[in-house]
């Protein structure tokens, strides 16, 4: 099972569906309720909530709950969609077994992005037991497919990008991640220990 988390969930690799471009489509009331513990996180962070944080240029066009949810891993998925540019986003929340699998996941991680891009990402501190922010270019104040990964406790989580290379900056990505971490921290509980809330 941790082979088949590990691919699907690979910080690096984003597997986002390329639909139809669809303005201002944001079909939120389609969005099953869950029948575990996990939380929606479609339903955590609606679009109007993203739609503020403006991680692109582009406006948002669409959401949609990730189609590999199931009991231990829940993930929601932002388009911004235009007809000539499809900048996205993703953000996934995922719950190990033990703080031990937890932290091997994201040594795994921090491994992967080294083989891939030969550099270490930047390590995030105070912001949960680990977390860092990836490279993914030559460009280190760039960044295309990149994105924040942190592990709290038992849980991983992802908020990952792709798109508008050119337009966006890693710094403007790395803001708006910081931003998305902090309202998965106040909206579900138990993620994170007051200790880490406070210090945002």
């Amino acid at each position: 099972m941790k082979i088949y988390i590990t691919t699907v969930f690979s910080f690096v690799v984003i597997i986002l569906t390329s639909e139809e471009y669809k303005p201002n489509h944001s079909p939120v009331n389609q969005i099953p309720a869950l029948r575990d513990t996990m939380p929606n996180i479609c339903l955590t962070l609606p679009p109007q909530d993203m739609e503020a944080l403006h991680p692109f240029t582009n406006l948002l066009s669409n959401i949609f709950p990730d189609p590999n949810n199931f009991e231990t891993y829940n993930g929601c998925q932002y388009q911004f969609f235009t007809p000539g540019d499809k900048p996205q986003l993703a953000v996934r929340l995922i719950k190990w077994g033990s703080k031990q699998e937890a932290a091997s996941e994201f040594r795994q991680q921090v491994q992967s992005h080294f083989d891939l891009w030969g550099l270490v990402p930047e390590r995030l501190r105070g912001i949960a037991d680990s977390a860092y922010f990836g490279f993914n270019a030559d460009d280190t104040a760039k960044c295309d497919e990149c994105g924040l990964v942190a592990i709290q406790g038992v849980y991983a989580i992802y908020i990952s990008y792709k798109g508008q290379y050119e337009n966006v900056t890693r710094a403007r990505k790395k803001e708006s991640a910081l931003k998305i971490l902090q309202m998965m921290y106040d909206r579900i509980p138990g993620l994170a220990p007051s200790r880490i809330r406070n210090r945002q």
